[in-house]
């Protein structure tokens, strides 16, 4: 597909260096570089046609699934394969895929890492979707963290990972999954860590819209952006809670060094880090 063609039919395309965007849209590789059209632009039967096109253009190098959960996550089942407990979807987004990389050994090393698993498979080349119900072993962020940077290591890739929520699997089940996967697409170039769910990105995503449109919160974004000591000064404090002796070890500073620079933060832009709910504002203005 050429990017120029597409641009003169769908005028709100993009080429981008990122995979995901801040919208959901159709992304198709294109010289190192990605293609996004925005779903809106696109009719149901277009979006169709351009995934069939798609097929026929990209390299068939990861294996097709025809499971029963691949089928139903693309649209080809109405209802989800019979089970009798929750299911959960961890997303996982592959980066620096090269020619050498073994799509069936990755499929194998997941399915013994995350065991017992119901299914794993590709839906594009570089993403992988692991399909668990509620008998799947609880693992922390940071245990999966440290899973996937070892095969991180095996493969010479790099990943990121959404875990998510358990839903009943009934007739709302594909439209909550799609939601996920929207949120994680949305949401994967703006990660601080590696593995993610949904309380970690809730805030941004849910928000973003809304503070976009706000001069207030325009104008208080751009006082902030004045220093760049004030973002990191501000992430180190949300992610110790307001705690001040956390925050700097965090920054590798002495705790009166932090309460020196909360101070001029207060004292240039009226707003008290020390006050959680004036803490929470700030956060929004740097997600």
């Amino acid at each position: 597909m050429d990017y120029t063609t597409l641009k003169e039919l769908y005028p709100e395309t993009e080429l981008s260096a990122l995979p995901f965007l801040d919208q959901e849209t159709f992304r198709i590789a294109y010289k190192n570089k990605w293609i996004h059209i925005p779903k809106k632009s696109l009719t149901d039967k277009e979006w169709q046609l351009l995934t069939l096109l798609k097929q026929e253009i990209e390299p068939s190098s990861f294996p097709v699934s025809d499971s029963k959960w691949s089928d139903y996550l693309e649209g080809k089942r109405d209802i989800p394969p019979k089970t009798t407990k929750n299911i959960r979807l961890t997303q996982l987004y592959l980066k620096k895929i090269d020619t050498q990389f073994d799509y069936s050994i990755w499929i194998e090393s997941i399915r013994q890492l995350f065991d017992p698993v119901l299914d794993v498979f590709f839906i594009t080349s570089d993403t992988c979707f692991i399909v668990q119900d509620t008998s799947a072993l609880t693992f922390s962020t940071q245990e999966i963290t440290g899973m996937l940077q070892t095969l991180e290591d095996d493969f010479s890739i790099r990943s990121h990972a959404y875990i998510g929520q358990f839903w009943t699997p009934d007739k709302q089940l594909n439209s909550l999954l799609k939601e996920e996967q929207s949120i994680f697409q949305q949401e994967v170039t703006h990660l601080h860590n590696q593995v993610c769910t949904l309380p970690d990105v809730a805030l941004r995503y849910f928000t973003k819209e809304a503070l976009s449109r706000s001069l207030i919160m325009t104008e208080l974004k751009h006082q902030i952006e004045t220093s760049e000591d004030w973002r990191e000064l501000i992430q180190a404090l949300w992610e110790s809670q307001g705690n001040v002796s956390v925050a700097s070890k965090h920054l590798f500073i002495h705790r009166n060094t932090l309460q020196y620079r909360m101070d001029r933060f207060n004292e240039a832009t009226g707003l008290s880090l020390k006050n959680m709910n004036e803490l929470l504002l700030c956060y929004l203005l740097i997600i």
